[in-house]
């Protein structure tokens, strides 16, 4: 019997020692997946600031794009840039001839 106990120790001692590695392990698999995570959301973090800014950037070209494309300001640039003017009404003239 005392065999039996010493088989027994050995095959727990075994399983014990097989055991430290295992944990090692998930301990391992735990903290890199954590450091991950954690840099996942740094990038995202900085990602949402860049969109912010950009969404601040597309707002303000936007505005000026609707700024210059209004008929008063259309005009102005007409004539400063092209030397174009505004034409004079046309007069119309109608004759009648009585008879």
């Amino acid at each position: 019997m005392p065999r039996s106990e010493t088989g027994r120790e050995i095959l727990k001692t075994i399983l014990y020692i097989g055991m430290i590695p295992v944990v090692a392990g998930l301990l391992f698999l735990y903290v890199w997946l954590g450091e991950e995570v954690r840099a996942s959301e740094l990038k995202l973090d900085s990602l949402k600031t860049r969109e912010i800014k950009l969404r601040g950037e597309f707002n303000l070209v936007l505005g000026e794009r609707n700024r210059l494309h209004r008929p008063d300001n259309l005009s102005k640039l007409a004539r400063k840039n092209l030397g174009m003017v505004q034409p004079d009404p046309e007069t119309r003239e109608i004759r009648v001839r009585l008879k």
